[in-house]
């Protein structure tokens, strides 16, 4: 009985002191980026893309990284609950001279508060491709 009586005691305190369990939420649930495929244009222009997030508060902010082939870091974007929606687009801008045609990667960062509390999720990268004409 003293064998038994050991495991069960450590788990009820290992219970006690860890508090509840929160279920893991899936990052796919807290939104997504996506941009359409197209051409590399000649110049500087900008490239349009689409978020839509689903944030647990009112109050969030939401960072976009763009990153070109071979890993190269091109672009970025913030946006916030202040003065965006939760589902909207914008545009990364770059220019072709100095950047290869390819596959690219849109990598994007929710944080979101609740009174002093701040949470940080990262979204599942979207890619979509650049070619020349």
């Amino acid at each position: 009985m003293p064998r038994l009586a050991l495991p069960s005691l450590l788990i009820a305190l290992l219970c006690g002191l860890l508090g509840p369990v929160a279920p893991a939420v899936a990052r796919d649930s807290y939104g997504r980026t996506d941009a359409p495929n197209g051409v590399l244009r000649a110049g500087c222009h900008g490239y349009r893309y689409h978020w839509r997030i689903t944030p647990p508060t009112h109050d969030w902010l939401l960072e976009t990284f763009l990153r070109g082939p071979g890993g190269k870091r091109l672009a970025s974007g913030m946006f916030d609950s202040d003065s965006e929606h939760e589902r909207d687009h914008s545009r990364f801008r770059f220019c072709r001279y100095s950047t290869r045609p390819g596959r690219f990667t849109i990598r994007a960062k929710l944080t979101w508060y609740k009174g002093y509390e701040q949470r940080t999720v990262r979204l599942r990268p979207s890619h979509f491709r650049l070619h020349r004409r």
